[in-house]
């Protein structure tokens, strides 16, 4: 299900943000990278540099309304 919210969202978002994939079992160390211990698992990165994460499955509304708090975010 939130694969299908994600891959949605990458097209509407293309040209905002850079989003990316990883099956955390096929590159352990990405996932220790980022302190993953549950999935599904949202990690940002801002052009600072700084990191802000949320844990959990979320539908297309909940998302898209993550993401415009982040993209307008200063």
């Amino acid at each position: 299900m939130f694969e299908q919210v994600l891959n949605e969202a990458s097209s509407y978002y293309q040209n905002k943000v850079n989003m990316y994939k990883v099956n955390i079992e096929e590159e352990p160390q990405i996932a220790s990278m980022f302190g993953v211990r549950s999935v599904p698992m949202v990690t940002t990165i801002s052009k600072s540099g700084d990191t802000q994460s949320t844990v959990g499955a979320m539908n297309k509304e909940t998302f898209t309304y993550y993401m415009a708090g982040l993209i307008t975010k200063k």
